[in-house]
């Protein structure tokens, strides 16, 4: 959502504010118009009560020459006791109903209250049957719709000025609250080197948020050194290669040889870009692989089967080093990727061929959730750098044809299929175990010389 925050704020409890005073006003002014039509509704009962005292019953005639016709401007009463009998000159030849509440009298607005009574009786003449008598008693509500009128404009001007002051209290406050907001944005325009970090004594609110900036800043300084490492490491890499191909060339070019010479030039050359061309592709694979650009396509497979495949695979160069294979596989299932999976476990063997010593063995054991490949003739002291990149450890990872790319991949793509992968020195023995999520044993173990 586009916008400022500060705006969305404002507006949202402004909306928020101009709703909850135009309720209190309406309220206030419902319950004030109510007691002012009570209380007026009070001084009309009041005034026909007063009028009605002044009826007298004088046998069967009902008296009333001391109510004068002669009323204030707009007030109107009129007496009924079974007809009309009297009313107020400024009602003319008009009629009061006996009923309560708002009417129209003479064409202005006024309301009126109908009080039923018994006169008083005034006669010597034994007893009586009294009469009922209504006295209706109008009066206009101008006086009372001008009240009214003026405690609207009243309640209207305070809301529209205490919503003015709210407005302006709440953009001051919404500044000062969110000047943390705009201190952070300073913080994080000010970074211009790898390693700041942002400050996070800041209101609690703000603290995750700068916990979590300084997380992100901490991931982006470890690619970037990663980035720089990177690149001294590929340059320092092909440097190698591109010089040993140069070297070649010059001398086979230095002066006129025999054919075979040249043909011996070439084939060193063919070798050395072979060797670069397989760096580089391990390099493409590893890019990938970071940038999660690797599907994973997982199914049920059987691992004791795919070792086999890649041992058979090796077998060449495992009869070439004269090297002794054992296998104790048990028949595991596991559901991932077997492709992925089968990488990985060319760069172990690849990897434990080529540093193996002559006449040596490799040992590959299968078990639930666990491959372990191990190879003799190690000389490393110390693992903690193997899946690092271009990390070679020993004299025989200084030359040759491995770029010290093949563990780092396997790493990746372990951990891609959700499992683990490590490596340990025993007894100049180097044991890379990995362990796989989602396996079973199928079957009784299998062993294989």
């Amino acid at each position: 959502m586009k916008g400022s925050v500060r705006k969305r704020l404002l507006l949202g409890t402004g909306i928020g504010v101009a709703l909850a005073l135009a309720v209190s006003g309406v309220l206030v002014f419902v319950l004030v118009e109510r007691a002012l039509i009570d209380q007026f509704d009070d001084g009309l009962e009041a005034r026909a009560r007063a009028l009605s005292i002044l009826v007298e019953q004088d046998g069967d005639k009902i008296e009333f020459d001391d109510i004068s016709r002669e009323t204030a401007p707009g007030e109107y009463f009129e007496l009924y006791a079974g007809e009309s009998l009297l009313r107020s000159k400024s009602l003319g030849d008009g009629h009061l109903r006996a009923v309560d509440g708002s009417v129209t009298v003479g064409g202005a607005s006024a309301r009126q209250r109908a009080l039923s009574f018994t006169p008083r009786v005034e006669s010597d003449e034994g007893a009586v049957m009294q009469a009922n008598a209504t006295m209706v008693y109008a009066r206009s509500t101008a006086e009372l719709d001008a009240t009214v009128a003026r405690l609207r404009n009243i309640l209207i001007g305070v809301g529209a000025g205490a919503l003015v002051l709210a407005l302006g209290l709440l953009a001051w406050i919404a500044r000062r609250g969110l000047r943390p907001v705009d201190d952070l944005a300073a913080d994080i325009a000010a970074i211009r080197e790898t390693g700041k970090r942002i400050d996070e004594d800041r209101p609690k609110e703000l603290v995750v948020i700068a916990q979590r900036l300084n997380e992100l800043l901490a991931r982006l300084d470890r690619a970037f050194a990663r980035e720089r490492a990177l690149t001294a490491e590929v340059a320092h890499e092909l440097r190698t290669p591109l010089a040993g191909l140069r070297a070649t060339i010059e001398l086979a070019l230095d002066r006129e040889r025999a054919p075979e010479r040249y043909r011996e030039a070439l084939s060193q050359s063919l070798a050395i870009t072979t060797q670069t061309e397989r760096m580089v592709e391990s390099m493409l694979s590893l890019a990938k692989l970071d940038a999660g650009m690797v599907p994973v396509a997982a199914q049920w497979v059987e691992l004791d089967v795919i070792v086999r495949e890649v041992l058979a695979s090796h077998a060449a160069r495992i009869s070439e080093r004269e090297l002794a294979v054992a296998t104790n596989l048990t028949a595991v299932t596991a559901h991932t990727d077997p492709a992925k999976l089968a990488s990985v476990l060319h760069n172990l063997v690849d990897n434990a061929i080529s540093y193996s010593e002559a006449r040596g063995s490799i040992t590959v054991d299968v078990e639930p959730h666990t491959i372990r490949i191990t190879n003799t003739g190690c000389t490393l002291d110390d693992t903690t750098h193997v899946f690092e990149r271009f990390w070679r450890g020993d004299a025989a990872r200084t030359a040759g044809t491995h770029a010290g790319l093949g563990l780092s991949i396997a790493k990746t793509l372990v951990e891609l299929l959700g499992g683990s992968i490590t490596a340990r020195v025993a007894d100049h023995r180097f044991i890379a175990t990995i362990v796989l999520p989602g396996t079973s044993e199928t079957s009784i173990s299998r062993t294989a010389r």
